[in-house]
């Protein structure tokens, strides 16, 4: 069985696989978990990603300006669950999580 380091590390690798190419800010450990049946690791991850002009309103502007955080602009938390085989470190899915 591996150990929830490994875990942990195994659903970051894959976080940043699946979104390659995006930026990903603040990538932190939120919540981990062995299931019940000793088979998986429940790993919750949040991190920030940037608020794209199509999603964009005035009161994000506003933030933005205020921050001065021209070069990103403002963020959006977000929380993905990893389920990584106990035995494999393998992934076995990835699910939204609401904060």
């Amino acid at each position: 069985m591996i150990e929830v380091k490994e875990a942990v590390q195994a659903a970051v690798a894959n976080l940043k696989r699946l979104y390659e190419g995006q930026q990903l800010y603040d990538i932190l450990l939120e919540e981990v978990e062995l299931s019940e049946d000793g088979r998986s690791w429940n790993i919750t991850l949040g991190f920030s990603v940037p608020v794209t002009v199509l999603e964009s309103n005035p009161i994000a502007e506003a933030i933005k300006k205020a921050s001065g955080s021209s070069d990103r602009g403002p963020l959006r938390r977000l929380y993905k669950l990893f389920k990584i085989n106990a035995d494999s470190g393998v992934m076995e899915s990835m699910r939204i999580r609401s904060a």
